[in-house]
């Protein structure tokens, strides 16, 4: 996340035809505003593939869920000469995961397993729209609903893809952010939907241990060592967790994709029907 606007807020306040912008947080691409009651994600960069941003709105209408951030428009804005893509989603109250691990604030045992049972119920319900894969799900992409551990909300589908679409990404190459993508991922081939279980369960056990389960944080790793120290296995987890939610989280961390099973699957495991 990027610590300050690439525009003056005045100048984006303007474009937007309000008078006041709140600036959220910048990503690779873009930066998000807060308007009133709404997050506009402003596509900052020259270049930026329009398909992308087609993608996006598609994922985002193809699914209904609560867990999942709500757009309520496209558009486009001139912003200080440029034409730039604008989104706009339903602002959620609370902060997100990221800001949680950064400010050494960690869920209890039951919120975890509300956590856990939230974000594989908005990978079940994104899966089940048209095969649509997330593809970079982490931390800063988690937002908690009123602060809530139990009311995750998955945010950012810019680089979702779905069964039935044309790749943009040539492969090999890595889609997604390193520290949380998958092995297969790592490796360069195509994310699954068993990639998306995967950082389902390295970002709650970050969340909920307060350290990566693979990684030093104060190390930098290439591809390949990052996937070996996955085939390692990841750090115990501290507490007291359920034996099945434990269970549940060393499953979806496996380096096999075939181990991880499916959200509803995961569900099933936790006790909850799907």
């Amino acid at each position: 996340m990027l610590s300050a606007p690439r525009h003056d807020p005045a100048a984006v306040a303007a474009a937007l035809g309000v008078t006041d912008a709140l600036f959220l947080g910048g990503g690779t691409f873009g930066d998000t505003w807060r308007v009133g009651d709404q997050a506009i994600k402003v596509i900052c960069v020259d270049g930026y593939p329009p398909e992308r941003v087609a993608r996006e709105v598609n994922g985002l209408s193809r699914v209904n869920s609560q867990y999942v951030v709500r757009l309520h428009k496209a558009d486009k804005i001139v912003l200080e000469g440029s034409v730039r893509p604008a989104l706009y989603f339903e602002y959620v109250e609370g902060g997100d995961i990221q800001d949680r691990i950064e400010r050494a604030q960690r869920p209890t045992p039951a919120e975890t397993e509300a956590l856990l049972a939230g974000m594989l119920t908005a990978v079940r319900d994104l899966h089940a729209a048209d095969g649509t894969i997330h593809r970079d799900i982490k931390p800063a992409n988690i937002a908690l609903r009123n602060g809530n551990w139990e009311a995750p909300v998955l945010l950012d589908l810019g680089l979702a893809k779905s069964a039935t679409e044309t790749t943009l990404t040539l492969y090999p190459g890595a889609v997604g952010t390193p520290p949380y993508m998958s092995p297969e991922q790592l490796k360069g081939k195509r994310a699954r939907k068993a990639s998306d279980l995967f950082s389902v369960g390295v970002t709650v056990r970050h969340a909920y241990a307060g350290v990566h389960p693979f990684y030093d944080p104060t190390l930098d790793y290439t591809y390949d060592e990052a996937v070996e120290r996955v085939k390692a296995g990841p750090l115990p987890l501290p507490g007291e967790l359920p034996e099945n939610i434990q269970n549940v989280l060393d499953l979806l961390v496996s380096e096999a994709q075939f181990e991880r099973g499916s959200a509803t699957s995961n569900l099933r495991r936790m006790g909850i029907e799907a």
